[in-house]
């Protein structure tokens, strides 16, 4: 059951195979780069955690590991797997990086701006916003019996919510536009000249625009996110005006992206696994908090994060050198038959994985990372996406796949469907208000 975006037929185990048989039949490792790989990475991920645990992939000059074991202690393990190769991806939008930090540093920032992010401090703030959002997107097209999930609601949400967030009015159209092209240049692997152009461009004015609000916040503070970084204080130091403007940033284009393709993917993974009701979504929370916790393992819309190795250190499949830059397959290692039970299939009550913890540090899933850099916006993900899915439930209650609609995932770094098309009967704009 479940969501299926493309075959996948998995390589026999190693261990049942005699040697002689498994040297005849050893598959060539996976090609990172390819257009199959693109369009669909799971045999590819079998075939590195069976294979090619350990595996040095020349053009990226990285070292590639997919294993959840050996995942797990590359986040973990901060004193001897550094976050410092986030520098070079984030630049030249982003100057500082809580995401690019190691140490002290990091650790001062983070005790900086978590306290904006507790899950009781947001919903206080914003959850009635959130619902609200979603409910003026819901209505702007639940007369009309049909809709691109994608395009009409998960692409629009995140962008409106952080938008407010930052205490920023909800028509102010240039921010939609900074948003899009802004991930547009994060996901801008084919080195396009005018998307990296047109990203640069909205980097430096939405870098502008925060500014002045800093500026504006630092003189009359409200109780909106920026005023709350702006008066934040740790041992009577707090955060300057660049390392503000770099995570309203990183907020916008990482935070709003994961979010949009989590959104759709977890609906599509409930429409096409009919476990339960839509009814009974509505009235249990519990079981939108498991529905998103296993979209989040079984489709993690970040599947590669980078690490530096600080010194020589062995993991399964060999040894990484000192100073080689690692790509941590996440979405192979969210996936691994060694940690989790029927692991390619969508479970909504999987008992491997407890959900009261999906959303914490100890969450079992890695699509928040894990140990010190876990993502400082899980909560703010879990109260959002939930909220919205709880509100579409309610408005559209009979909401189906399309009849022929398959679902297609497409990305490399980050991944998510490119549409999501769905039916149900259509509501007046009476009957929804």
């Amino acid at each position: 059951m479940g969501m299926r975006v493309c075959s996948r037929p998995w390589p026999q185990s190693p261990n049942t195979l005699s040697l002689r048989s498994m040297l005849d039949t050893y598959p060539p490792p996976p090609d990172l780069l390819s257009a199959e790989f693109e369009r669909c990475p799971y045999p590819a991920y079998e075939t590195f955690r069976s294979h090619y645990p350990l595996f040095h992939e020349e053009r990226l000059n990285a070292w590639i590991i997919s294993r959840y074991d050996d995942v797990t202690r590359a986040f973990r393990d901060a004193d001897t797997f550094s976050s410092r190769s986030w520098n070079d991806q984030l630049r030249p939008l982003v100057q500082q990086s809580l995401m690019a930090m190691d140490g002290e540093e990091h650790t001062r920032h983070r005790r900086l701006i978590s306290p904006a992010f507790h899950r009781r401090q947001l919903t206080d703030r914003i959850g009635d916003s959130v619902a609200d959002c979603a409910r003026q997107l819901v209505h702007s097209f639940a007369a009309d019996g049909t809709v691109d999930f994608c395009e009409r609601f998960a692409r629009r949400l995140p962008v409106k919510v952080i938008m407010r967030l930052l205490g920023v009015s909800d028509d102010h159209d240039d921010f939609r536009r900074w948003y899009r092209a802004i991930v547009d240049y994060s996901g801008n692997f084919a080195q396009d000249a005018e998307i990296a152009r047109a990203g640069f461009r909205a980097g430096q004015e939405l870098s502008e625009f925060l500014g002045r609000q800093i500026r504006l916040r630092r003189a009359d503070p409200g109780d909106d996110l920026i005023s709350l970084l702006c008066t934040s204080e740790v041992d009577g130091a707090g955060m300057d005006d660049e390392m503000i403007k770099s995570f309203g940033l990183v907020l916008l284009a990482a935070g709003g992206e994961t979010t949009e393709k989590t959104l759709g993917l977890t609906v599509c993974h409930l429409l096409r696994s009919g476990t339960v009701g839509q009814a009974a979504l509505i009235d249990d929370p519990a079981l939108l908090d498991r529905a998103l916790a296993e979209t989040l393992r079984l489709t993690p819309p970040v599947r590669v994060i980078t690490r530096v190795a600080r010194r020589t250190v062995t993991l399964s499949g060999g040894t990484v050198p000192a100073g080689a830059l690692l790509f941590l397959l996440v979405g192979a290692a969210n996936r691994d038959p060694a940690r989790f039970r029927a692991s390619d299939t969508f479970d909504l009550f999987r008992a491997d994985a407890e959900v009261d913890r999906a959303f914490t540090g100890a969450a079992q899933h890695l699509a928040f990372g894990s140990g010190r850099h876990f993502c400082v916006g899980a909560a703010l993900a879990h109260m959002e996406i939930t909220t919205a899915l709880r509100v579409l439930f309610q408005t559209l209650p009979d909401l189906r796949l399309r009849p022929g609609f398959e679902p297609r995932e497409a990305g490399f770094v980050t991944r998510g469907l490119q549409e999501a098309l769905l039916d149900f009967t259509p509501v007046s704009a009476h009957t929804t208000a």
